[in-house]
């Protein structure tokens, strides 16, 4: 099995940090919009705030795996 350059080891890495996170993102929405169908406030509160923090994570695992697969990119010796 052939060795990966430590670009390609990170390339890797932020796609699946990508994945992950649009995986949570869409979970955190999804736990958002279930907010009004709880029974009392306190199951609302805590499905909102739990929702906002999964999105956030989320979000910026997104964000930061799309600004290093675009870092990486713009090298000129990335091959993935």
């Amino acid at each position: 099995m052939a060795e990966l350059s430590e670009n390609q080891e990170k390339y890797k890495s932020a796609q699946i940090n990508n994945a992950l996170g649009v995986f949570l993102l869409i979970f955190g929405i999804i736990v958002i919009i279930a907010v009004p169908f709880s029974d009392n406030f306190v199951d609302k509160m805590a499905n909102l705030v739990a929702g906002l923090i999964v999105t956030g994570i989320g979000g910026g695992m997104t964000w930061t795996a799309r600004r290093k697969i675009k870092r990486l990119k713009q090298k000129d010796d990335f091959i993935p």
